[in-house]
């Protein structure tokens, strides 16, 4: 009887410490923050008001700005910063680029910087241009532009190091978002076009009826020679189409600019050049193939037409050939990222 009233007395005082130290760790108030100074507030208001103005992204084109907002001291805000040049003579097309994704971006941002929770944890974002802002580029030792770095609150040196965003080829909206979340925990949701939220479900939607039509056609053609011989041909121009290099690199094939409300061909970065090339190569290649199997096949064996338009016909599909075998010709001595011809960069434009 001793021995249970010890065990009892035993579990009575652990079920104590278990539930005091689980009271002590999620029932005690969070820590209070360390109120802002007079001078900290004054430079987050006016950072703050610099950013309304601007409609959420501030450009800094003075050493003077970037010195009092970016590297001073006690800074109690985050940064999302652009490192960055618009000047020709850098020739850095890739600042263009990623500028012009962070200006995009800025429609996503500015509901977050309007919002009532702001203060609470603050975030902004800026551009500094080489040309305006050389010293704070040499004090935090960039030599190669564009940079984006998330510079968090406080006094601490600037660094690359963990900081710095890699993802330039395939930047986006939402890859800018993910990129702030992992340093800030703050969430900020792009602003996205109907194609941009729905294009996935539909693109699956349409590859799996395609893919039950293909099966069914497969089925119903699998004596046929020239069914295989086509399929062959076809597998052959997916291939040069860059199909598996899809798979492997993802290049975004359309990038849409919001503040310009206009979409891109496939998207601006190197990468891309690559994707429409290969795209010019496997459509003229499909369309040989499509000629040839009805030239050969359809044409003389299951067509209604009279000799004479055969033959037309014929003639007609054969000098379509040789054009689009010479068109190809002229594809393959394509210098690498070289067009072969003018791709304007806009397809559409409210």
């Amino acid at each position: 009887m001793m021995k249970s009233s010890k065990v009892s007395t035993i579990l009575l005082l652990l079920f104590v410490v278990i539930i005091g130290s689980f009271c002590l760790t999620y029932g005690a108030p969070p820590p209070s923050t360390k109120p802002l100074t007079s001078s900290e507030k004054k430079l987050l208001n006016d950072l703050y008001d610099r950013a309304k103005k601007a409609g959420g992204v501030v450009e800094f084109k003075s050493n003077l700005d970037s010195k009092k907002f970016v590297t001073a001291q006690n800074r109690p805000y985050d940064l999302l910063a652009l490192f960055t040049s618009s000047n020709a003579k850098y020739g850095c097309s890739g600042c263009v680029q990623l500028k012009s994704q962070i200006e995009s971006f800025s429609l996503s941002y500015e509901p977050y910087l309007n919002s009532a929770g702001f203060f609470e944890k603050p975030i902004f974002i800026v551009i500094l241009e080489v040309d305006y802002n050389m010293e704070v580029f040499q004090t935090i030792g960039l030599n190669t532009i564009p940079h984006l770095l998330f510079i968090p609150s406080g006094s601490k040196p600037i660094t690359q190091k963990g900081y710095a965003y890699t993802g330039f080829e395939q930047t986006s909206s939402q890859s800018i978002s993910d990129f702030i979340y992992s340093h800030s925990k703050i969430r900020i949701e792009p602003v996205k076009t109907f194609y941009e939220k729905y294009s996935v479900q539909i693109l699956t939607v349409v590859v799996f009826l395609a893919s039950v039509r293909f099966l069914v056609t497969a089925y119903r053609k699998r004596k046929s020679p020239m069914f295989w011989y086509f399929l062959t041909i076809l597998l052959f121009a997916c291939v040069i189409m860059g199909i598996f290099y899809d798979f492997i690199h993802k290049p975004n094939f359309y990038e849409y600019d919001h503040r310009q409300q206009t979409y891109n061909y496939f998207s601006r970065g190197s990468r891309s050049q690559t994707v429409s090339e290969g795209m010019i190569m496997g459509v003229s290649t499909i369309a040989i193939t499509l000629i040839f199997v009805y030239i050969s096949d359809i044409l003389p064996n299951f067509s209604n037409f009279s000799s004479r338009s055969k033959g037309l016909l014929f003639f007609i599909g054969m000098s379509s050939i040789i054009v689009l075998l010479f068109f190809q010709s002229l594809a393959f001595q394509i210098k690498y990222y070289r067009p072969l011809f003018f791709i304007p960069s806009v397809t559409y434009h409210y």
